[in-house]
């Protein structure tokens, strides 16, 4: 392995470039001199820390290094005859390597990695996997395996970044395909302003040469030659005018242009957000997606409004002006044209530097986002807990964070544009420089005046193509860092998405089995280990058990905002993965313990769930949720509006609101969860009727914290530590003095006297 690469370890990863030495020989000591074939990092211990410890295989054997409590280095050695399979189980953050013995014995090491191992460790899965169907994989070099599958993913990584950005480019070039005409248009003005603009000098020098040199020697009488010089100036006004009339056509088209690709990509945007799985939410921050569909987006107006078509434009405009420099004077045309190309590269590269700034300052500029997202829900947290301050500091910090970044590209960019236009400079004088011992006819060959003022028109001419095309390396930059983060949020692919021909249950009559089902959330740490249950249609079931025992995650599988990661979950005998999400959904209601309310009308939430309901439908089932007589006391009754969350209403008057538009939904499957917790005696006894009226005739599946509630139910399912342990009516339950409900029950009876 070359040291580059193993300086692209060092630089890149927090791990070491090769085993030590010393461990590798006392290894191979354990082993009586057998070699080390292929060996891999894994970096996490049990308890999710970072650690050094070392998966290593030989010819015959196996071992697993790890740091002992003392400081010492343990080693685990065992034979490879012994290993019957290796299973991989990835996570969102980590992934957990388990070598399986014998079917009924133990594990013979399970050990968890990082993803940056993960190129590694599949190396080693790989030759196992090989050994096991009969077929031997030897390594050369374990050192440089280990090394390579270190350095890989960085050099493919760093040679990706080089590749997207100009297939970013593309891709973002791709939403001006519905509007061909409007840029086909624009383009055209634009070309027209370009080869109009040619037109002055060339009139400029041809006066000077062919009207004014002529008079002022008196080779000619000016009336001779002043119909063609009031013609040629003529000329000149009408191409200012041309100009004018077709740069008000571009950017009249170009900026409407710009506004509407912006506006595709934000409906793009939002509806695959639509699209995206509830894990995907809970790894990026609200205020980073905000930012993304509005700041981001907007980001690209002004490039896709003008800075296509200048970029473009300014090209041809310096192809132009370099056959003509080169037409009028080739001489000194070379001197124009030949720093041209090493101009360019550096703006390229100074982009390039751009580009890794702006992307830093985007993060920045979203993690500010986040605290406002953050902070303006919880003010009333903040406020009861007297944290504004405290608030106002963590605003400051990201605001210092983000004006940092933000002057570190002024700085970059206000060092690098001075430069620039001093090398353009430079080139003026070396145009003086060479022209002016031809002028006096000192050396040389003679050049006319006319020449010379045309030659120095289209110079100034020349500046601008260069001065636009560095202004829009920053405003591509700017762009193209901003539809990366659009882009990798288009590119997110849901974790749970429909087949190609789901089934639809026309109606679901509410069968709900649990087979063996077992979840976690991060792919490492189960919640649900190995749960079986059955529930009729038109059943009611209790979820009860200590907190964390995976009530709620029960309910998420069976709305199927999550899939199991073992078992099946059936509805009415069908796969819960074959079927219509969406058509299976709507026949699925929730009664959560803190009911959201969108900023609205009282009649507008009520219906959300079913958009087309009558107002008459709304008023029936506010009535059945008992919530009808809290709004007609209201100001504005149904069309009163509530706040953000629904701040504005009591926990209870939300709760209400909530079961309405459950009832107006009119759910097959309807799921409780902790409905009545946080409310008072009253309150809950409005609910409860509300809730009666609901349940009826459906299945439902019910958590409460509050056992008395669910006396009713049918049966009740206690989960604890993520297992089904036991299963009964509350009075079969109660009847067990060892039962966990039975422990539950009694302490809420201790707990209730006590108040």
């Amino acid at each position: 392995m070359s040291q580059k690469d193993r300086e692209i370890v060092e630089r890149y990863t927090l791990q070491p470039a090769a085993m030590p030495r010393e461990l590798r020989r006392e290894i191979e000591d354990r082993w009586g001199g057998e070699p080390i074939e292929l060996y891999a990092l894994a970096d996490l211990d049990a308890s999710m820390h970072l650690a050094h410890s070392w998966l290593v295989l030989g010819p015959i054997q196996m071992a697993v290094v790890r740091d002992g409590k003392d400081g010492a280095t343990e080693i685990h050695c065992f034979d490879r005859c012994r290993i019957h399979g290796v299973r991989i189980t990835p996570g969102l953050s980590c992934s957990v390597m388990t070598l399986l013995s014998a079917p009924g014995e133990a594990a013979l090491a399970i050990v968890r990695y990082t993803h940056r191992q993960h190129r590694a460790m599949e190396n080693l899965r790989f030759v196992l996997d090989e050994a096991l169907d009969g077929r031997q994989v030897v390594s050369e070099d374990a050192d440089e395996e280990y090394v390579e599958s270190l350095a890989r993913p960085i050099r493919e990584a760093q040679a990706l970044v080089a590749r997207n950005e100009l297939s970013v480019l593309w891709r973002l070039l791709g939403y001006l395909r519905p509007y061909r005409k409007r840029v086909l248009i624009g383009m055209s003005a634009a070309v027209l302003i370009t080869l109009f603009s040619l037109v002055p000098p060339f009139l400029a020098g041809y006066l000077l040469d062919e009207v004014i040199g002529p008079v002022q020697s008196e080779q000619v009488a000016a009336s001779q030659v002043a119909t063609v010089a009031w013609i040629a100036m003529g000329a000149i006004a009408f191409v200012y005018f041309f100009r004018q009339l077709c740069a008000w056509v571009r950017l009249r088209l170009m900026s409407v242009l710009g506004e509407l690709v912006a506006r595709d990509l934000r409906d793009d945007l939002y509806e695959h957000l639509q699209k995206l799985s509830l894990s995907f939410y809970s790894r990026k921050k609200t205020g980073s997606l905000i930012t993304r569909v509005g700041a981001d987006t907007d980001r690209l107006w002004e490039f896709l409004a003008l800075g296509v078509v200048d970029v473009s434009l300014s090209l041809v405009m310096l192809f132009g002006l370099a056959a003509v420099l080169i037409r009028l004077d080739w001489r000194l045309g070379l001197v124009m044209i030949v720093p041209v190309p090493f101009l360019c590269l550096s703006i390229f590269l100074h982009g390039r530097r751009l580009n890794r700034l702006f992307t830093r300052a985007w993060r920045k500029w979203s993690r500010m986002t986040d605290v406002l997202s953050d902070t303006i829900p919880g003010m009333r947290v903040v406020k009861a807990f007297n944290q504004e301050r405290r608030e106002v500091r963590r605003f400051s910090r990201s605001n210092r964070d983000v004006t940092g970044e933000f002057n570190r590209i002024h700085l970059h960019w206000t060092t690098f544009w001075p430069l620039l236009m001093l090398a353009i400079h430079l080139q003026t004088l070396g145009v003086w420089y060479f022209a002016l011992p031809r002028l006096l006819g000192i050396d040389g060959p003679s050049l006319s005046q006319g020449t010379f003022v045309s030659f120095l028109l289209y110079t100034t001419m020349f500046v601008a193509p260069i001065e636009i095309i560095g202004q829009m390396s920053r405003t591509m930059n700017r762009a193209t860092s901003s539809a990366h983060r659009v882009f990798e949020v288009l590119d997110s692919e849901p974790d749970v998405a429909d087949r190609e021909e789901p089934v639809r249950l026309e109606p679901v009559l509410g069968s709900i089995v649990f087979d063996n089902v077992s979840f976690a959330y991060d792919g490492v740490r189960q919640i649900l280990k190995g749960v079986s249950f059955a529930v009729e249609p038109g059943e009611m079931i209790g979820l009860v058990g200590p907190s964390g025992g995976g009530k709620t995650t029960v309910t998420n599988l069976i709305v199927r905002f999550y899939d199991a990661t073992g078992g099946r979950i059936l509805i009415d005998g069908v796969d819960v993965r074959y079927l219509d999400s969406g058509h299976y959904r709507r026949q699925v209601g929730m009664v959560l313990q803190d009911p959201y309310l969108f900023h609205g009308g009282i009649a507008d939430n009520i219906r959300y769930g079913n958009a087309e309901a009558a107002l008459s439908d709304v008023v029936e089932a506010a009535k059945a949720a008992n919530a009808h007589d809290f709004i007609c006391g209201l100001e504005h009754g149904y069309d009163t509006v509530v706040g953000e969350r629904g701040h504005t209403l009591s926990g209870g008057e939300r709760q209400r609101v909530s079961i309405a538009r459950a009832i107006l939904n009119d759910p097959r499957i309807l799921i409780l969860d902790e409905a009545t917790s946080s409310v008072d005696t009253e309150t809950e006894r409005n609910i409860q009727e509300a809730l009666e009226r609901l349940t009826a005739g459906r299945t439902v599946i019910a958590i409460a914290h509050r056992l008395s509630t669910l006396r009713r139910a049918d049966r009740l399912f206690v989960l604890e530590d993520g297992k089904g342990t036991e299963m009964g009516t509350h009075e079969e339950l109660l009847a067990n003095p060892a039962s966990t409900y039975r422990r539950l029950y009694d302490m809420q009876l201790e707990l209730a006297h006590a108040v």
